[in-house]
């Protein structure tokens, strides 16, 4: 027979008195606030805490569309359920009633230095994106794969010289891992000095991550107001030399008896280190059809890629103008490209020198959740309260950046460098994308949240035998036109405020949300290698 073993206190009713029986009389111990004071850890003990709770899989459920958010937006207030024929509220509630009384958001982020599960999402909805204008899907039609396309990175001018990592003829797979032994960084064998007698010569091989990176050799001689307003412009750049490119081919449409043609583009912009934006630009060529502007239609066959190439190339080497004139600088700023610049073609299969089209969506969807952090800054918008917190005109190179944004935009008709001084002047979007290229983040929310929807309506219905009877997935489209059979839920919510209510809140979130990933990525494995042995087992035709 088992020994069982007798956890109560043998300790007697009231003290000074015997046990009449081991094993019980506990009101003489020393009674614990929690089963888990003892654990030195006040993360882990609150952790622990909340998962012993009755209601802990109630809770899990209504943190779960944020459960892996960093910094999740708390809303309190009412939720009214509404017929959708008559208008009539049909229930009404409170958060209050709610698992810690709030609603709980994903905050959204796209930038992973700040929420690494939003940037995620946001990563994976842009490489949908990207890749539905290129193969096609999502009310994108098929036949785009057939459209000439071209991949172009597109880089600033110089604006003085900096330390440089370059790696003539780089072998590896990761380029932000590279081991290749570099060329020296700026080899000279007069070894000059700038008029700050700051050496203008460096023979160090610096290292991948290395803080030199980017920064100037002599930060004097550095122009740093050029280098704001060129990112400032930058977005204005890109418009005319798309414009410029478009044109060229529609006149070498004109001289080979073609219809006209247009450019559909998706860009990703990214920092270098120098803080310089530069732009990763995927270029599809489409046909016009007059009767059907907004339709997406193939081209006609006499243009190329190599055509689009060419008139990309074109474009980046002579498109130059000037800005507005500015109190410090009556004559304006020069914009121009850069002389390094990369234009190839894009295919469905890599081979020789085209790009692949998962490859180049991948390369989009990871700049769109980056920013800043490779210069060494990363700040929200300033205001004169803070800006002396980042902008130093004697300081180091970010801060001198944002030091000439400010300063640049005291003028009223420049007042954009103030307001994107974070940004060290670059205003513009990190993804952007021309309206017929492909769809849009928000058809790509309202999927999901169709998606979530019928979820929720799978867990609410059980089946007399107590099986969760299986609702059929509708498209956001589909939803929209039965709103006769449909019902609401419009809320009248404020927010309570950002974040977890404790940190062991954030802990069970985001390990629950992590398990559910580890087991989607392995429901994924199991199914394409199902498919794999599915696919082997079939015999082959004689």
């Amino acid at each position: 027979m088992p020994t069982q073993l007798d956890t109560a206190s043998a300790l007697a009713l009231t003290p000074g008195t015997v046990s009449p029986a081991p094993g019980v009389g506990a009101n003489t111990e020393t009674h614990l606030s929690s089963p888990f004071a003892h654990e030195p850890s006040q993360q882990i003990r609150t952790a622990l805490q909340c998962a012993a709770r009755p209601d802990y899989p109630a809770w899990l459920r209504h943190v779960e569309s944020a459960a892996a958010c960093t910094n999740p937006i708390r809303l309190h207030g009412h939720l009214a359920t509404v017929d959708a024929g008559t208008g009539e509220i049909l229930a009404h509630r409170h958060t209050s009633t709610l698992p810690d009384g709030v609603i709980y958001k994903a905050c959204g982020n796209r930038r992973h230095t700040v929420c690494p599960a939003c940037a995620t999402t946001y990563q994976h909805d842009a490489y949908h994106l990207v890749r539905a204008g290129l193969v096609g899907g999502k009310t994108i039609p098929d036949s785009v794969r057939t459209h000439p396309a071209v991949f172009a990175t597109l880089t600033a001018p110089s604006f003085g010289l900096v330390h440089t990592r370059d790696v003539r003829r780089c072998a590896c797979r990761d380029k932000t891992r590279c081991t290749c032994r570099p060329t020296p960084c700026h080899a000279r064998r007069d070894a000059p000095t700038c008029p700050h007698g700051t050496p203008l010569a460096c023979w160090q091989r610096h290292a991948v991550g290395d803080e030199q990176l980017g920064r100037p050799l002599c930060a004097d001689c550095y122009d740093h107001a050029h280098h704001v307003v060129w990112n400032h412009q930058a977005g204005e750049l890109w418009r005319r030399t798309k414009q410029h490119a478009e044109r060229h081919l529609n006149r070498l449409a004109r001289q080979r008896g073609l219809p006209k043609i247009r450019l559909s583009h998706g860009k990703a912009a990214e920092y270098q280190a120098r803080g310089a934006v530069h732009f990763h630009v995927l270029l599809r060529l489409d046909g016009i059809d007059p009767d059907m502007p907004d339709a997406i239609i193939a081209p006609p066959d006499g243009i190329t890629a190599d055509d689009v190439i060419a008139a990309v190339t074109l474009a980046v080497t002579t498109i130059v103008y000037t800005t507005d004139p500015h109190p410090t600088r009556p004559d304006g700023w020069r914009i121009a490209w850069g002389d390094q610049h990369e234009i190839r073609s894009i295919t469905l299969s890599a081979s020789g020198d085209a790009l692949d089209d998962q490859a180049v969506a991948a390369y989009l969807a990871k700049y769109s959740t980056k920013g800043t952090e490779a210069t060494g800054h990363a700040s929200r918008r300033l205001t004169p309260d803070t800006i002396d917190l980042y902008a130093n005109p004697h300081g180091a190179h970010p801060e001198r950046l944002i030091a000439a944004a400010w300063t640049l935009g005291q003028a009223p008709e420049w007042a954009g460098l103030r307001r994107w001084a974070h940004m060290l002047g670059f205003g513009g979007h990190f993804l952007t994308k021309a309206r017929r290229y492909s769809i849009t983040f928000g058809s790509i929310r309202a999927q999901r949240a169709a998606y979530r929807r019928t979820q929720a309506l799978n867990d609410g219905h059980p089946r007399p035998e107590g099986h969760p009877e299986t609702a059929p997935f509708q498209r956001q489209a589909d939803l929209d036109t039965k709103t006769e059979e449909t019902t609401l839920i419009i809320g009248f919510l404020a927010y309570a405020g950002t974040g977890w209510h404790s940190t062991g809140d954030q802990l069970l979130a985001n390990t629950a949300a992590a398990q559910a990933r580890e087991r989607t990525r392995a429901g994924r494995e199991e199914l394409a290698h199902h498919a794999w042995e599915q696919s082997s087992s079939t015999p082959l035709a004689a």
